[in-house]
């Protein structure tokens, strides 16, 4: 009931009823890597960065062989702390070592335009074979 009372908060833009919502989800959920990025992506709507960035942290460390948390946590990163690029190509390498064909929609992604002046981030997209 919560999660859907959270997807409905998002949905009408209640981004305060989504919060309380998935942190109720997260209490009942802890280990649910899902109800930790929903809580940061709201949370990072909500401009909480810090604990917007401890909770898709903790999704990716719940789902370390999945991408999506990397991917969510290296878009935060880039997009919403852009001193941390360092830390954004960290997460978008993990999430490739997930799932490597992502590097082509990474490279393309508008969002990561100014990322794409980063040396490390630049070998990530073109890899070197050898």
């Amino acid at each position: 009931m919560l999660w859907k009372s959270g997807a409905e908060a998002v949905k009408n833009k209640d981004t305060a009823g989504a919060e309380s919502a998935f942190r109720g989800c997260v209490r009942l959920a802890p280990t649910s890597a899902q109800v930790h990025l929903a809580l940061g992506a709201v949370l990072a709507q909500r401009r909480k960065d810090k604990e917007a960035e401890e909770q898709l942290r903790l999704a990716a460390q719940l789902e370390p062989r999945k991408p999506l948390g990397h991917l969510e946590l290296g878009f935060f990163l880039a997009l919403c702390a852009q001193d941390r690029s360092n830390d954004a190509v960290a997460a978008f390498a993990e999430a490739l070592k997930c799932a490597p064909n992502l590097r082509d929609t990474l490279a393309r992604d508008p969002r990561l335009e100014g990322l794409r002046r980063h040396a490390e981030f630049q070998k990530l997209l073109n890899p070197v074979d050898g």
